[in-house]
């Protein structure tokens, strides 16, 4: 939920931040100085009801209902982004980059307008501005939004061509004072206490409550899952983390956690990264690649969602939920032994992913699934 700035200023906003654990694993000039408060209430837990694993105790984290603009987790990691942000008061441009219909895009698109800043986002695509459809979705949101939207190639690399352009912009902007840089996904040094703080507050309470021994959270830009593991390890290491890849494999993940632990001057726990100690990757069920399914996958979603009421987006929570399924009728894995531990499934929001309209070809893919099996033609009175 946000909250208006017509009734509380940017300063009553920012709350001097500091860490809910003991600091000392974390130097201190890498832990945020402020937080914006942005969300004002834990989301709920519920049991996760599937009737095909019926004898598996899951419950799911609702972080879905974070916000009335499905930002989902990305909300999180803005909390400490954008206060990063507001405490520059000359910065007056952020830049940031992702797919075409990008929650992380759209929710930096919300908060700029918010407290009055100028957004750019670089969107990857195949589409190029003559295009009569390009306006739906979250790009539709971003342009109301009074974002400036930027379109790039699909097949843009982060290294190699997207932080290049990022970096152009904010040159043409008027430079570093004036412009601020997030990562796609916000998953950064700093976006990473946006769950590392979570886990704290609000899940380790959660642990013996529930029986807890695992946690499942999908990873695409690494920063949930970073931020996760991290204060699962600080504080005693007590659940099994397991990040199922919605894109990319195993080494690119380690890479990019490894990144982060040498840039917080972590370089003790890479060896733990590497190891699988630290969280266990699994990249076994990418599938056809980021943001796009399977027959199996379209006909899981389907199913999940008319089973349990719950919307699952095809991009992360759904293609994450159908690994941890996969995995789970499959006795030969030892990923989930039988040890009577729950598990914690994240949802991490994303439900406007279900309305790109991209995705209108591949719900026709499943003859099971085939909207002509549920709509009745009654069109002649």
């Amino acid at each position: 939920m946000y909250r208006q700035l017509s009734t509380l200023s940017v300063s009553s906003l920012l709350k001097t931040y500091s860490l809910p654990i003991d600091d000392k694993h974390i130097n201190s000039k890498f832990i945020p100085k402020y937080r914006l408060s942005l969300i004002d209430h834990e989301t709920p837990v519920e049991k996760l009801r599937l009737s095909s694993l019926s004898s598996v105790n899951i419950y799911i984290k609702r972080d879905d209902q974070l916000d009335s603009y499905s930002c989902g987790n990305k909300l999180r990691k803005l909390e400490f982004l954008f206060a990063d942000i507001l405490s520059r008061p000359e910065c007056h441009h952020i830049i940031t980059a992702g797919s075409l219909h990008s929650n992380h895009c759209k929710a930096v698109s919300v908060l700029a307008a918010r407290f009055q800043r100028q957004a750019h986002v670089l969107l990857r695509t195949d589409r190029d501005n003559e295009d009569e459809n390009i306006l739906q979705g979250n790009v539709l949101l971003n342009y109301l939004l009074g974002t400036k939207l930027y379109l790039i190639p699909k097949k843009a690399n982060i290294q190699r061509d997207i932080e290049p352009r990022m970096k152009q912009l904010e040159e043409e902007l008027g430079g570093k004072d004036k412009c601020y840089l997030i990562p796609i996904g916000g998953s950064d040094i700093v976006g990473i206490f946006g769950y590392f703080d979570c886990f704290i507050r609000e899940i380790i309470p959660l642990i013996d409550k529930l029986n807890l021994g695992h946690l499942v959270v999908p990873v695409s830009s690494g920063g949930t899952m970073e931020g996760l593991s991290l204060a699962n390890y600080f504080t005693g290491n007590r659940l099994r983390i397991h990040a199922f890849a919605v894109s990319d494999n195993q080494n690119y993940f380690k890479t990019h956690f490894n990144t982060i632990l040498s840039q917080l001057e972590l370089e003790n726990l890479i060896q733990l990264v590497d190891n699988d100690s630290l969280v266990d990757i699994c990249d076994s069920y990418v599938g056809l690649g980021y943001g796009r399914m399977t027959n199996e996958q379209i006909d899981f979603l389907h199913n999940i969602i008319s089973e349990t009421g719950i919307l699952f987006d095809p991009v992360y929570s759904g293609k994450c939920l159908w690994g941890l399924c996969e995995e789970l009728r499959n006795k030969h894995t030892d990923r989930f032994p039988n040890d009577g531990k729950s598990i914690l499934f994240l949802h991490t929001g994303g439900l406007l992913g279900l309305m790109n309209p991209d995705y209108n070809k591949q719900w026709l893919l499943s003859s099971n699934n085939h909207p002509n099996n549920h709509i009745r033609n009654w069109m002649t009175l």
